[in-house]
């Protein structure tokens, strides 16, 4: 008989730490699953979801209760729904579906608690008084006819106040004995903080089960939950990464060495390399949080070299082409894919993807888009989240024709002319943060203060809504993972067999030159949080690759840094830009 290969190794390895899950699982306890990357969170999660359905359907049916799946996105929510068996007591759904299913009954609390959502910057009083009913349909805020409905946002503040009535939590504990929650770190922090503080940390109501890794959390770090750390809740790691050849798993490992990897992937073909412009000896860019990156055309000729260079040495795809370029460094890249004066405006919030005009055009407005031009029905309903179909009569098609036509004129004028002819239509109704800035488009400045929208911003309406609406089609499209080039940010959950991580200037948060190297210990809170924000996007960035992982940092590094990029990459996998280029 042969020797053991990896994969049986780390097969072994995993599927004893299934039946952990599952132990764990029948003793009624609370646990986190610690998923780190490439080591089948999913597969695990499913396992889980079929021994229920195996093992406690009758259970659940008799007694008239279910587990709920709380999970990311709506793409998930049907990926595990369509691998439940016909009628499944299991109930897979988003967190603000979730939520709004358990508070939708009592209107009159809801009515009651509207104090604590500030609907006072866009209504008035006679408005609000009016409101005799609360609905949640298109996540976006507005009043019609007396009905108020809900924001994403005020569905999961309500849900977190109502968590505060221990009836309101029996009813919860009554219908869900067990609640999985996947990406638990990507949760809303303020509901996790009251699952944590009334469930598990008194030990009483539903069992819960996070599947996750804290490490994986590369959004704003003040509204998602992150690492929860409990004496309540038995902490699982997953250990085999069925991704990654074994020279990214030892990178991985050197990143995060409380949670070691063993890889199965049984191929040895990998390489990590580093390089450093510390050569460099012309005049870098000294203004703002650009100080210090590599001048724009030479950036871009040193990025490109770097390309072929690897491409000639066989990182490449079946096209001998790279197949992945991570950019932490936006400058460049904005004006090579045309959306500079965008970026100039939003800033980060264009970088993150959370500036909520990108959002609501995202989500919502070159989706209805696509679906009216392509004649997509399923994709309409989808995107606006409603049941009822809105096209069932000749004259709401007519409607919607007329407003397709316009919104296909305004594409190629500003970005206001597409709000406006949104906002005309009252077909798709805008975020009450946007509305406000429309309404005060004609002034020059403004003092409100809207939630989730940048100083920048609100200082510059006409600035932003002046800029071509081609500008934002083209950084959505930037951020499509079929992109040569991609932030960290977009490519989260992804994995390619050869990628170039390029770390440089122009990310207000991002600064790992001068923090990945500290000890976490003896950082301050402020310090902390830049570290754990920087650690967690590095590490998404290098466990992306398969097979071969490039860093190329396009700013001078200090000894510290380079003393750490040598402990996790070796001092022989290191080099200088024109010795590699060179060699």
């Amino acid at each position: 008989m042969g020797a053991t290969t990896k994969y049986e190794k780390a097969k072994k390895v995993a599927d004893e730490i299934d039946d952990n899950i599952i132990s764990v699982l029948k003793s009624g306890k609370n646990f986190c699953v610690e998923a780190g990357a490439g080591t089948g969170k999913t597969y695990s999660l499913l396992k889980v979801l079929s021994w229920i359905e195996e093992n406690r359907s009758d259970y659940l049916k008799i007694t008239g209760k279910s587990v709920a799946c709380i999970t990311y996105t709506n793409v998930a929510v049907e990926e595990i729904a369509n691998r439940l068996s016909a009628n499944s007591s299991i109930v897979p759904s988003t967190i603000h579906s979730f939520a709004w299913d358990l508070i939708k009954d009592f209107q009159k609390d809801l009515i009651k608690s509207l104090s604590h959502i500030d609907l006072s910057k866009k209504y008035n009083e006679e408005e609000i008084n009016s409101i005799n009913n609360v609905n949640y349909t298109l996540g976006v805020r507005y009043i019609e006819s007396s009905i108020l409905y809900l924001s994403h946002d005020d569905v999961i503040t309500l849900f977190s106040l109502f968590l505060d009535n221990k009836k309101f939590r029996f009813l919860i504990s009554n219908r869900y004995p067990l609640i999985l929650i996947d990406e638990y770190q990507d949760s809303s922090k303020s509901i996790m903080d009251q699952f944590l503080n009334y469930f598990i940390e008194r030990t009483e109501g539903p069992q819960i089960g996070l599947f996750g890794d804290s490490w994986q959390t590369i959004y704003s770090l003040g509204q998602v939950c992150g690492e929860i750390v409990s004496d309540n809740i038995i902490l699982i790691k997953k250990k085999s990464n069925f991704r990654s050849q074994e020279i990214i798993v030892d990178v991985l490992n050197k990143i995060r060495p409380n949670l070691t990897q063993i890889s199965a992937i049984d191929d040895n073909n990998g390489k990590v390399i580093v390089i450093l412009t510390n050569d460099y000896r012309g005049i870098r860019e000294n203004s703002g949080y650009y100080k210090g990156e590599l001048p724009e055309k030479i950036l871009n000729e040193y990025i490109n070299k770097v390309i072929i260079k690897l491409e000639s040495m066989g990182w490449s795809n079946d096209n001998g082409e790279i197949r992945k370029v991570f950019m932490l460094t936006h400058k460049l890249l904005s004006k090579q894919q045309g959306y500079s004066n965008l970026l100039e405006i939003l800033d980060d919030g264009l970088k993150e993807m959370t500036d909520p005009h990108l959002l609501f055009f995202n989500n919502y407005v070159e989706p209805v888009y696509r679906s009216l031009k392509e004649n997509n029905t399923a994709l309409l309903y989808d995107t606006l989240r409603i049941r009822r179909p809105p096209l069932t009569s000749r004259s709401k098609k007519t409607i919607w024709k007329k407003f397709f036509l316009s919104l296909e004129k305004a594409r190629n004028s500003t970005i206001y002319d597409v709000l406006k002819c949104i906002k005309d239509s009252k077909l798709i109704p805008i975020p009450e943060n946007i509305s406000l800035l429309i309404d005060d488009y004609k002034k020059e400045n403004t003092d409100i203060l809207i939630d989730g929208v940048s100083k920048e911003v609100i200082t510059k309406p006409v600035d932003l809504y002046s800029i071509k609406y081609k500008e934002v089609v083209k950084a959505l499209k930037f951020f499509n993972e079929n992109s040569l080039y991609a932030t960290n940010h977009g490519v989260k959950g992804t994995e390619f067999d050869n990628v170039i991580m390029v770390m440089g200037r122009g990310w207000n948060n991002y600064r790992f030159e001068d923090i990945l190297y500290k000890n976490k210990k003896y950082l301050i809170e402020k310090d902390l949080k830049a570290y754990i924000r920087n650690r967690n996007l590095f590490y998404v960035g290098c466990s992306r690759a398969k097979k071969r992982l490039a860093i190329f940092i396009t700013i001078p590094v200090n000894e510290h840094f380079c003393t750490y990029l040598e402990n996790i990459f070796g001092k022989e996998n290191i080099y200088n830009f024109y010795d590699f280029i060179n060699n």
